[in-house]
């Protein structure tokens, strides 16, 4: 599978640019390609987290404050 991103409505701290989420077969990309600094997530490891099946409820706002918060500290890989 080939690698789909969308811009978020997030800005990078380090230069200002969109910030992009970038999805490919087994992971989650988080970052900016001006600066070329990305977080890394497993897709499972955020399903588990952020999915609550017997609600059918999917938080969106949470993977994206996590990964966020991750990528304005520095951290590389969730």
């Amino acid at each position: 599978m080939s690698p789909r991103g969308v811009k978020v409505a997030m800005k990078c701290p380090f230069c200002g640019r969109a910030l992009e989420l970038v999805e490919d077969g087994e992971r989650v990309w988080f970052g900016c390609a001006g600066c070329l600094r990305y977080v890394v997530a497993s897709k499972c490891e955020l399903v588990r987290r952020y999915i609550n099946r017997k609600r059918r409820v999917f938080n969106w706002r949470g993977i994206v404050l996590e990964l966020y918060s991750l990528y304005a500290s520095g951290w590389r890989q969730l």
